[in-house]
């Protein structure tokens, strides 16, 4: 058990140990004061006792008060406006905490929440017709750091890219091909080369509508009759677009475990439509569609299949679906895809319910909004995108120019190299720290800034602590210390939460809350840094050291869950 729950639990027994509270689940009433002059935790017990035992909240705090005995990690508890306020035994507390961080290192703050847990997150999946886009971004880098942060807790995590290679838009993509390329060999980056076709066959269909028809028609050659030369020649051209999405990743650093193809799931989620159409879950429309019947459960219904015998998207993902629990065992499958499918996921999730898969109940989409533009919403389809490679190439280019100008001595490649690492970061940590309900509006300036809420201002303050470690030299890290400055008291307990924090991330998969929580931590270190002096201060100088390293720890972990590299100097 981390200090903090322990700490909490001790609390909790102190309370449980009063007569009148010895019934109460009293851990729910222990809350985080608002003010620091308030204390470290607060309990809110007596507003609720107060019509039970008539009186009021602040006499019910004063016997509360009276009655609690002592306890090892409490200094004091005081009352306030009906409030009991606990405030910690510093010395107590940090030489356990800083013992446990220093012990610990990387696995400081390390759940076992998902021990013997199976969870498989899904995420990134591009359509292979065009580059991924800024757009793109968002899912690859939230499923990246969403996969860290359940292995960090414990969970054994499968990350899945799952690839639509079987849709209208890859028919689309293949007759642009088809007519313009004349079987040309792409020139640089394929996904980037094939985009100009794949933009080229939406300007030409506005005066040849007949293009449409052409590209269904492929479509079906593909799907239903399975032909060979079409096949062969579909397949090189999605292989062509997906080896440039591995170059995309290789350049943000994102893995992953297994790669699922659209085509592969078509039969297999079509032997589930017919499935549900014999189980009466399902009807043929008049169109001659296949639909799940849906209204009756409260939700707009669903086409399943078309009237010619092709599949959709749907069509695949239900034989998937049912593939990843049947083969891997899930204990949680988790799906990372934008807002605009919530409704899609209802859908999917209740027609495998209604065809009486159990496991259902353990599917899960984290939603999240769009990337936008200053100048508005993107569209590959018309060309009018910035791609994800664009926007990598120009963060390191201008974290370049920054590196060069504070570390002119350094080699040309260690200058590549932390200039990558500072635009990759401030790419990651942009994305990340926005709460994914929220619309993020791309800003080049302030994503890169060494200021304020950023990667950059994080990884200063991660290679702040290695410097000021650096030029100690040889460290003796000692735990003791009596008397304690405001500012090593908000250090160490800011240091205190972050277990706390990264189990409930564990759970609610809400991973803006660990950016929230290690830039206030480096926050709080610039605080302690500039008003506690580490190296001038012999008689302080080891047990400020150990608070700088506890940070470092804290900082990188933190990082480490984003897939932010933290550069050797800044």
């Amino acid at each position: 058990m981390y200090l903090q729950r322990k700490i909490i639990k001790e609390i909790c027994k102190l309370l449980n140990d009063i007569d009148f509270l010895k019934d109460e689940d009293v851990e729910k009433y222990i809350e985080k004061p608002p003010r620091e002059d308030y204390g470290d935790f607060a309990c809110s017990i007596s507003f609720s006792l107060a019509k039970k035992l008539k009186k009021s909240p602040v006499e019910i705090a004063k016997e509360i008060v009276k009655s609690l005995r002592k306890n090892k990690y409490i200094e004091k508890v005081e009352e306030k406006n009906g409030y009991v306020n606990f405030f910690l035994n510093y010395e107590t507390v940090a030489k356990e905490l800083l013992k446990e961080v220093i012990g610990k290192g990387k696995n400081y703050g390390k759940s076992n929440i998902g021990k013997s847990k199976k969870v498989m997150v899904e995420f990134s999946q591009p359509n292979p017709v065009h580059p991924m886009h800024i757009g793109h971004a968002r899912t690859t880098l939230l499923g990246d750091a969403l996969s860290n942060i359940l292995a960090f807790n414990g969970y054994k995590v499968i990350r899945a890219n799952y690839m639509n290679d079987v849709g209208l838009q890859v028919a689309k993509l293949v007759t642009a091909y088809n007519l313009w390329a004349k079987g040309e060999n792409p020139e640089g980056k394929p996904d980037h080369w094939l985009w100009k076709y794949y933009v080229k066959f939406h300007e030409e269909v506005k005066q040849h509508p007949e293009l449409e028809s052409q590209a269904r028609e492929f479509l079906r050659k593909f799907e239903v009759l399975k032909d060979e030369k079409v096949s062969k020649l579909w397949r090189k051209i999605v292989d062509w677009c997906i080896s440039g999405f591995e170059k995309t990743y290789k350049e943000i650093g994102v893995r992953f475990d297994v790669y699922f193809y659209e085509s592969d799931f078509r039969e297999k989620g079509k032997e589930l439509v017919m499935k549900a159409l014999k189980k009466g879950i399902a009807f043929k429309s008049e169109q001659g569609t296949i639909v799940a019947d849906l209204e009756k459960v409260g939700l707009p219904n669903f086409v399943l299949l078309r009237s010619d015998g092709t599949g959709l998207y749907q069509t695949s993902d239900l034989g998937l679906t049912v593939h990843k629990f049947e083969k891997y065992k899930l204990s949680k499958s988790i799906w990372v895809v934008s807002s605009e499918q919530s409704l899609y996921f209802k859908q999917i999730f209740k027609t495998l319910e209604l065809l009486g898969y159990k496991w259902v109940k353990d599917c899960y989409h984290l939603s999240f909004e769009h990337v936008v533009l200053q100048e508005g919403k993107m569209s590959s389809r018309e060309g009018r995108a910035i791609m994800l490679d664009e926007v990598v190439e120009r963060l390191v280019s201008l974290a370049l120019e920054e590196v060069e100008k504070r570390n002119p001595q350094l080699p040309k490649d260690k200058k590549m190299k932390i200039a990558k690492a500072i635009g990759v970061g401030a790419l990651r940590y942009g994305i990340l720290k926005i709460e994914p309900n929220n619309m993020i509006t791309f800003d080049w300036k302030q994503m890169l800034s060494f200021e304020g809420n950023t990667g950059p201002y994080l990884q200063y303050a991660y290679t702040r602590c290695k410097g000021i470690l650096k030029k100690l030299g040889k460290v003796k890290f000692s735990f003791e210390n009596k008397e304690f400055t405001r500012e090593e008291k908000k250090l160490i307990k800011t240091i205190l939460e972050m277990p706390d924090v990264i189990e409930t991330v564990g759970r609610n998969y809400k991973v803006h809350e660990i950016c929230n929580y290690v830039y206030n931590l480096a926050c709080v270190f610039n605080e302690f840094y500039h008003k506690c002096p580490v190296i001038k201060d012999e008689k302080l100088k080891n047990f400020r050291a150990t608070l700088v390293e506890a940070t470092r720890i804290c900082i990188g972990n933190c990082l480490s869950m984003l897939n932010i590299e933290v550069p050797e100097v800044m």
